[in-house]
Order: structure tokens, then sequence, then C-alpha cells
């Protein structure tokens, strides 16, 4: 047969393949699926938002409140206001009434992937009222049964079931015709078996790609949970891409699997096989090797240390010893000053900076383990067409691992530059206290509310469109190796 009839071949197999129930039934149960996970998706992105709001919200709402108590406390009246009711007052501020938060912002193509947005955080509250031992202890991991349950979004129907419906639309070409006997008579035409292949398989990829793509656009439009994609379409472009490629992946295992010859119960039974294999044992594998290269610190040594620390801290004399080296070490003038070791001010940032001492090791420890976790993910998901797709849609989700560890080492360091803020403020108001006014209630003048500094969020864009490359030029090679091995096999018609 000559070149030119192939395409007269490619079309006819594409009329039997479009007038099949099954195949129509497959891909509405597909886009079905797609359309479901695509609402949940909006609504988890909806959800983040309207956290974001109201972390605005609320602190928009303590500044609004503390410049009235400013204007009320300000004027003399016959009250008496506690330091820490006193919202003039640095660091009643600081510790009673700032609301800072550090947040991570959903990106354009959040409604893809959930990640782990489940139990890691979008908003944490930045605070200096207690001591934590760790950057992600403060917020609610939610229902227990969901989290065991996994979310159900866009990526696992792309990762998961997408195969499968590529291996019921392409299990068994090539495979039943064995089966039925019709093999003979293909092969008796003056046809080379790779012509035949590509054909049936070639058409299978051009309706499993134009369903998914599809199918995806359309759950996407239904649910309206896509963001603006203010400067995202090349990362959109790429993903788009990448699952076509993925597509092509399990289409090309599909024409190797054909190639054995065994017939459509066992190329099934391969397919399946190498699903479970390529979606579920592997990445749990991978998960397996990335905890044993990057061994999880241990929370227990780092909350006892924590305890002994502060027991060290209120035993005896220890805490003003302990505060008179630190306002000694910060403010060498204030040696001469005694009264100040007991200031409750002091005290607390002095305990605050032992604390930090003491843990600065077991939380460097965390951090780090968690950007080691990450890194390592991404380099171990090459080996699994589902893990790379997997974080390529995560990582423009920005719902992926390595997002998350930025994002807790980006909190820390907020937490130090409210802390480097208030210090100093803190220190002159303790220092050289000043009244607002005889007989006012308000102690001192602090009122610097809009200069504190604001968590500044970051959208990986960067990052996701790397990650997306990556998993695009990996697929595109493993279709291609597959795509050769079959071309190989099928050189001659089975005996």
């Amino acid at each position: 047969m000559s070149a030119a009839r192939f395409p007269h071949l490619l079309r006819a197999e594409l009329r039997l393949i479009l007038r099949e129930r099954l195949t129509w039934a497959i891909l509405a149960a597909l886009v079905a699926a797609l359309c479901l996970a695509a609402s949940t998706g909006a609504g988890r992105v909806a959800a983040e938002r309207g956290a974001l709001a109201q972390a605005a919200a609320d602190g928009a709402r303590v500044v609004h409140e503390a410049r009235a108590a400013h204007e009320r406390y300000g004027r003399p009246a016959p009250i008496k206001v506690n330091y820490w009711q006193d919202p003039t007052d640095a660091f009643g501020y600081m510790t009673y009434f700032m609301a800072a938060h550090a947040v991570k912002p959903p990106t354009p193509l959040a409604v893809l992937a959930a990640g782990q947005s489940d139990v890691q955080p979008a908003v944490m509250r930045v605070g200096f009222g207690y001591s934590t031992v760790f950057d992600d202890t403060a917020y609610e991991p939610g229902s227990a049964a969901k989290l065991r349950l996994g979310p159900f979004d866009l990526a696992f129907v792309l990762v998961y079931l997408v195969p499968l419906a590529v291996i019921a639309l392409a299990g068994t070409r090539l495979s039943s015709e064995q089966d039925r006997g019709i093999l003979r008579l293909i092969a008796s035409q003056p046809i080379g078996p790779r012509r035949v292949a590509g054909a049936k398989f070639g058409a299978v990829a051009l309706v499993a790609v134009a369903g998914v793509l599809g199918g995806t656009a359309l759950a996407l439009l239904v649910s309206g949970g896509l963001g603006s994609l203010d400067g995202w379409n090349g990362t959109l472009a790429l993903l788009v891409m990448a699952l076509a490629a993925y597509v092509a992946v399990w289409v090309a295992a599909c024409t190797v699997v054909a190639s054995f010859w065994r017939g459509a119960v066992a190329a099934l039974a391969i397919l399946v096989l190498a699903w479970v294999c390529v979606t579920v044992a592997l990445p749990t594998a991978l998960a397996l090797a990335v905890d044993a290269l990057s061994p999880v610190p241990s929370r227990i040594a780092a909350i006892d240390a924590s305890r002994r620390a502060q027991a060290h801290f209120y035993t005896g004399a220890e805490g003003s010893r302990i505060t008179a080296a630190w306002l000694a070490g910060t403010v060498p003038e204030a040696a001469r000053r005694p009264d100040l070791v007991e200031a409750p001010e002091i005290k607390r940032l002095a305990r605050d900076a032992f604390y930090d001492t003491a843990l600065a090791g077991y939380r460097d420890a965390a951090r780090a383990h968690a950007l080691a976790g990450a890194a390592w993910g991404r380099r171990l998901a090459v080996l699994s067409p589902a893990t790379i797709l997997g974080l390529a849609l995560e990582t423009a989700a920005g719902t992926d691992a390595g997002r998350h560890a930025a994002f807790l080492s980006a909190g820390a360091a907020y937490r130090r530059d409210l802390s480097a803020f208030f210090e100093p403020r803190i220190l002159a108001q303790a220092l050289e206290p000043r009244p607002v006014c005889d007989g006012c209630p308000a102690r001192l003048d602090f009122d610097a509310y809009d200069a504190v500094p604001s968590f500044a969020p970051s959208l990986p864009r960067a990052a996701a469109e790397r990650q997306t490359l990556m998993a695009l030029g990996s697929l595109m090679a493993g279709a291609l190796l597959l795509a050769a091995v079959a071309h190989r096999r099928l050189a001659e018609w089975p005996a």
C-alpha cells in the first residue's frame, strides 16, 4: 500500500471509531468526571480566595480599631488602660492587636490540582502572642475523613482516569481482530502491519487527544474556576502540549502491547497491570525513596527542646539573668537601668530571642527537610509519566511541595521582619516613656500602623513554566521511545 493511501485508511478508522457507542460512552464518562473535578477544584479555590479576603479584612479591621482606640485614649479620661490593651504601646499592639498574615495566593491555574493544599495552609497568621516550635502549626487541617479520601480534582482525573479511558479505547485494537480471525484477512492484503497499526492507533490518538483536551476545556469553562491568565498563557500552552503527550504515551503503550499478538484479554490485562505500576506502584515507591533520601527530623525532639528552653528560662533567676544579658547586648546604655530587666515587654523580647536561639537548629532542619524533599521529588518525578505530569499540574496550580516549603521559609522571614520593625520601637518606648498627654489613658505614642511591614506573596510562574517544559520533554521522549519499540516490533505480521 502506498503512502498516499494512508490518509484514506486513517479516515476510515476514524469513522469506525466514531460510530462505536463505546467510544462515546467512554468520552461522556470522562467529560463528566472532568466537569465534576473542575467544579470541586473551583470550590476549593473560591474557599482559598475567601480565606485570603478574610485575612485582609481582619488586618484592616485591626488597624481601624487601633486608630479609633488611639484617638479615644488620647484624650484625658478617668480610666486605666493596661499595656496589653493599649494600641499606642508598640508592645501591646504587636502582641495583642496586630493581625499580620503570610499568604499563599492561588495561581490562575489553581483549579487544576489540589496537591497537598488540604493539609498545607494558604494563610498563616504571624503573631507574637505565643511561641511555636514550627512554622506550619497555626492552621486547622480539616476533616480527617476527607483527608483519608484525598482530593478529587482535575489532576486526579487527568493522571489516573485518562489512561484508563485510553486503554478502553485502544487496548483491543488489532488484538480483537486477531481473536475474531479478521487479522488473517487484513494480512492477506498488500499492506504491512505498521500501516495498519499506524492508522488504527493514530485514529485513537486523535479521538483521545481531542476528547481529553476538549473535555478539560469544557470543564474549566463550565466551572468558571480558571483565573485571569495574565502572563500565564505560556504555562497553559505547555500544559496542553504535555497533556497531549501524556495521552500519546498511553496510546503508544497500547501499540506496543498489541505488537505482542497475545489477544484482547491478555492485552487488556497487560495494560491494566502497566497502569497500576505506572500510576500507583511506582509513584508510591518514589514517595518512599524521597522519604529515605530526606529523613524527617524528629518533631518530638524539637518539642522537648522547646519544653526544656521554657523550663530553663523560668527556673529561679535564670529569666532575669538572660534578660539582663540580652538587654546589655542589645542596648548597652540600658545596663545602668536595672529596673528594665523586670519590665514585661523587655522580658518577653529576651525570652523570644532565647527561644529562637534554642530552637533555631530544629526549625532550620525542618525547613531544610521540606526543601530537600521537594527537590528530590522533582528529580525522581521523571521516572514515571504519572508523577511528572502530576507535578507539572501541581506546580502550575501552585499547590506543590516546593512552593509550600518556600512559603514556610518566607513566613519565617516575615516574622523576623516584623520583629525587627517592632523591637527598636518597643525598646525606645521602654527607655523613654512618653505619655500622650496628662491624664490620658494612653501611655505612649505608637501610631505607625501603616508602616508595619506587609507580607509580599509570590506566584511561581517561572517555576511552573520550567516544570511543565520538563514534563513535556519527558513525556514526548517516552511517547517517541514507545513508538519506536512498536515500529520495530511491527515489522511483519505474526506467523
